[in-house]
């Protein structure tokens, strides 16, 4: 993804995306982000 050059527009898509993931988190429900399958596996071995 960073090698791709997002307009202005589509970054604060994400942005926003990001905020509403983390606010609508709870202690038993953890949104996060992840790029790969393996990065996926980690955070669920954390759990």
């Amino acid at each position: 993804m960073d090698s791709l050059e997002l307009r202005p527009i589509e970054q604060a898509k994400i942005k926003c995306a990001k905020k509403l993931f983390q606010e609508i988190s709870t202690a038993d429900v953890v949104y996060g982000q992840v790029d790969s399958y393996q990065t996926l596996l980690n955070v669920m071995q954390t759990v």
